[in-house]
């Protein structure tokens, strides 16, 4: 197991000795807050191990971008860590039960009677990770060192989006390259250089969000990065050929109707 997922299961065993704490985090009222970005939701688990706590941010949960120690999305199908995607959809040999442990952690009444319970399935928790992660070195499907520099970048951009000031030198930096460098090797791969993937990626996800009707323009835009509302909607009508409203009130009539 390499040195990363090593640190990881350290971390797991200190939790169990020091009992740290569980919280679920998000935006209190579930709405995106007033001029603030960093904010995102994401259609999976996200656990974050935090200093003497573990965060877990439900599916499409609204939350902000917080320093951590180490973190995991999970799904159904599969687990991630840094850059690391570890299948688990109809292998057998993954017991992946984070899922619904997790939603019946969170759906535990914060009273003292179901202290006991709440105890327990957070380390039911820690211990399903435990078990992945020993098999993890053996059966992970995309190792980052097999993985060409192209697919690595957009997989952080994909991961990033939501940072409102991830720059072009900032991805060039993760990649360990000169932006120009990085430039050339994606334009090879998608045609598009840095900058272009990365409105491309932060789009894809504002037209998501849009045909939830539980999410306005302007949440849409917040909680992809977008500073400004204005570059939004043009970079949205360039690629879409509408706005971002009339995108949005096309896709709620068309599940409506």
């Amino acid at each position: 197991m390499n040195e990363y997922f090593s640190r990881i299961n350290k971390y797991l065993e200190e939790f169990c000795r020091k009992d740290f704490s569980v919280a679920f985090q998000s935006s209190p009222d579930g709405l995106v807050p007033a001029e603030h970005f960093d904010y995102h939701v994401h259609k999976y688990w996200e656990l974050k191990f935090c200093n003497n706590c573990l965060c877990i941010h439900r599916p499409q949960s609204i939350h902000c971008a917080t320093a951590y120690d180490h973190v995991l999305a999970v799904n159904p199908g599969y687990l991630r860590a840094g850059e690391t995607v570890l299948n688990t959809a109809g292998d057998d040999n993954v017991y992946n039960f984070l899922p619904e442990l997790l939603d019946a952690l969170s759906q535990m009444p914060q009273k003292d009677e179901f202290a006991y319970v709440r105890k327990h399935l957070s380390m039911a928790v820690v211990e399903n990770l435990k078990v992945i992660l020993k098999k993890w070195h053996i059966l992970t499907e995309y190792p980052a060192d097999r993985r060409d520099l192209a697919a690595r970048v957009l997989d952080y951009m994909g991961n990033h989006y939501f940072h409102s000031d991830l720059s072009v030198n900032d991805i060039a930096r993760f990649a360990g390259v000169s932006p120009q460098y990085l430039n050339t090797v994606l334009r090879r791969k998608t045609t598009c250089g840095i900058r272009q993937n990365l409105i491309r990626i932060r789009l894809e996800h504002a037209a998501e969000l849009l045909e939830n009707p539980d999410y306005t323009v302007k949440d849409a835009a917040a909680l992809t990065g977008w500073k400004s509302p204005f570059y939004f909607g043009n970079s949205f009508r360039r690629r879409y050929g509408i706005s971002p409203g009339e995108y949005r009130k096309r896709q709620l009539s068309r599940k409506n109707g």
